[in-house]
C-alpha cells in the first residue's frame, strides 16, 4: 500500500481524514504508508516517510522513537505513552497484519492526547475550554532535545535555566524580540511542573496603564464603579501552583513595580478594594527585550525590582549569532509549511544559501515570516521580499536605505564641514555598536567609552 496506489482511489483521502496518526509497515520494519496525521506527529512529510526503514524513520523525527523499536524487536505488541518537545503526550498502539505474508507487518496507531482532549472536552459542551492550537502550530513550538544537540551554547543555556527552576530560583530571559524567549519560558516550566500545573504568560506592553493592577492582581466585589459583582482574580492569582511569565517586563509601570516588588518578596497579594492579603505560590519567569539596568540608572525601572526578577540571567543570542540552527530551523519550518501544501514546497539551492546568508534583524519570527512569504510566492526573485534578495552570497548584505553609510569621499562630496561629516560618522558607529550589542551599556564597554558619552552623543536634540 503507498500513498499513491491507483487501486485504491479515494482510501488516501479517508486515511488522511482520520483523527489519529497511522503508519503501515512491512515484515521487513519498512514504512510503506503513513497518513497525514502521523507526519504532523513525527514532524516528517508523510510522502517522504514511504520507504523507510523504521530506523531511518526514528533518526529524522523530532520524536525519539527507541521504546517502540525495542517493541518491534522483542516481537510484541501493545501500548505506551511516548512525547516529543512539539506535540506533548502521543498514546502509542502497536498491532500485527497477518495478512502481509508469511510473516507479518505491523500498524502503528498515533492519538495526540491534546487533540483527544480538546475534542473530548468540546463533544461535552464545555465551553470554558482552554484554546487549543492545531497540529501545525504546535509543530512551530522549537525542539529544543535537537537544537541543544546542535548547539553546545543553547544546551549550557537551557541547562543554566532548568537547574535555577529546580532550585527555586527566579529567572529573567533577555535577548531580541523573536529570538523565542516565551518558548524558552514554556520548555522551562514543563521541565519543572506537572501536566496539570497552569503556565500564564502576561505581555507586559500589552495591557493598558489604567488596568494593569485589576488585571495583575484582581479586585473584589464592588472595588470600583464596572467590577463584577463577584469580583475577580488576578493573573497571579490563575498562576497558583504553576508558573507566571512575565513577558515584556521592562513596560510594567513604574506605580505598580512596587507593589509587584511586594509579592516578590512576601509572596502574597492584595486585591483592588481588598483588606486581606492572599497567599499565592508561583514560579516567576521573566523576559525583556530591554537593558533594565540602564532603565534603572534613568529612573524607569526600580533596581530592587531588577535584582528580585533577575536571580538568574538566560540572555540569549540572536538568531545570526547562532548560524548552527539556521539549517534545522528551515526544514523544521518546511515540514510545518508542507503540512498544509497539496503540492510540496523545495527550496532552490539559491534560495536556501540566501537564507542561511540573510542577518535576520527580526530572529525566528522573522525567520518563520520569510518562510512563509516564500510558501506562497515561490522563488520568483521579482516576488520575493527585497531584504532576502538583496543578501550577496558571501553572506554581507547589499546596501540599502537601513544600511549606516557615508562613505568618507561621500561625505567630502556633500560639502559637509569635517566636523559635521565626523560627527554623523561617529553617530553611526555608536548606533550599529547599540544594534550589534543590544544596549547603550553594552555598547559603551565595546568602544571603550562610558555610558554617559554614548547617551550624549545618541540624546536627540527638539
Amino acid at each position: 500500500m503507498t500513498r499513491d496506489n491507483p487501486d485504491l482511489p479515494g482510501l488516501t483521502e479517508a486515511l488522511d481524514a482520520l483523527a489519529d496518526g497511522l503508519i503501515v509497515l512491512d515484515p521487513d520494519q519498512r514504512i510503506t504508508f503513513a497518513n497525514r496525521d502521523a507526519g504532523a506527529i513525527a514532524g516528517i512529510n508523510p510522502a517522504q516517510m514511504a520507504g523507510m526503514s523504521f530506523a531511518e524513520f526514528n533518526a529524522a523525527s523530532s520524536m525519539n522513537w527507541a521504546l517502540l523499536a525495542e517493541m518491534l524487536e522483542a516481537g510484541r505488541t501493545g501500548n505506551l505513552m511516548l512525547r516529543g518537545e512539539a506535540v506533548g503526550a502521543v498514546f502509542v498502539t502497536l498491532r500485527r497484519i497477518s495478512a502481509m505474508g508469511p510473516e507479518s507487518g505491523h500498524v502503528i496507531t498515533l492519538r495526540d492526547l491534546a487533540v483527544l482532549d480538546h475534542a473530548r472536552r468540546q463533544a461535552s459542551g464545555n465551553r470554558d475550554a482552554v484554546a487549543f492550537n492545531s497540529g501545525t502550530e504546535r509543530r512551530l513550538r522549537p525542539d529544543f532535545a535537537r537544537q541543544r544537540a546542535i548547539s553546545p551554547w543553547l544546551d549550557r543555556m537551557m541547562s543554566r535555566g532548568e537547574r535555577a527552576l529546580l532550585q527555586g530560583a527566579r529567572v529573567i530571559i533577555t535577548g531580541e524580540s523573536g529570538v523565542g524567549k516565551t518558548e524558552i519560558a514554556r520548555h522551562l516550566h514543563s521541565f519543572v511542573a506537572n501536566g496539570a500545573d497552569p503556565f500564564i504568560a502576561v505581555n507586559c506592553a500589552a495591557i493598558p496603564e489604567s488596568l494593569f493592577e485589576s488585571e495583575l492582581f484582581g479586585y473584589e466585589k464592588g472595588a470600583f464603579t464596572g467590577a463584577s459583582t463577584e469580583g475577580k482574580k488576578g493573573l497571579i492569582e490563575a498562576a497558583e501552583g504553576g508558573t507566571l511569565f512575565l513577558d515584556e517586563i521592562g513596560e510594567i509601570p513604574l506605580p505598580l513595580q512596587a507593589k509587584l516588588l511586594s509579592f516578590l518578596e512576601e509572596g502574597t497579594i492584595l486585591r483592588i478594594g481588598g483588606t486581606r492579603p492572599r497567599r499565592v505560590n508561583v514560579r516567576v519567569i521573566s523576559a525583556t527585550n530591554r537593558d533594565l539596568l540602564e532603565m534603572a540608572e534613568e529612573r524607569r525601572f526600580r533596581a530592587d525590582l531588577y535584582y528580585r526578577l533577575a536571580v538568574v540571567n538566560m540572555p540569549m543570542k540572536p538568531l545570526r549569532d547562532v548560524p548552527e540552527l539556521l539549517d534545522h530551523l528551515i526544514d523544521r519550518f518546511l515540514v510545518a509549511i508542507n503540512q498544509r501544501r497539496s503540492v510540496p514546497l523545495v527550496l532552490s539551492d539559491d534560495l536556501r544559501t540566501r537564507l542561511r546568508a540573510y542577518r535576520y534583524p527580526g530572529n525566528i519570527r522573522e525567520l518563520w515570516n520569510l518562510m512563509q512569504q516564500i510558501s506562497v510566492l515561490g522563488d520568483d526573485e521579482e516576488e520575493l521580499p527585497r531584504r532576502l534578495m538583496a543578501v550577496r552570497l558571501d553572506g554581507r548584505p547589499e546596501r540599502d536605505d537601513a544600511t549606516p553609510a557615508a562613505a568618507p569621499e561621500e561625505a567630502a562630496a556633500d560639502g559637509r564641514g569635517l566636523r559635521e561629516a565626523l560627527a554623523e560618522y561617529e553617530l553611526r558607529i555608536i548606533e550599529e555598536a547599540i544594534r550589534i550589542h543590544g544596549s547603550k551599556r553594552k555598547a559603551a564597554a565595546a568602544l571603550g567609552v562610558d555610558i554617559g558619552t554614548i547617551s550624549r552623543k545618541t540624546r536627540k536634540e527638539p
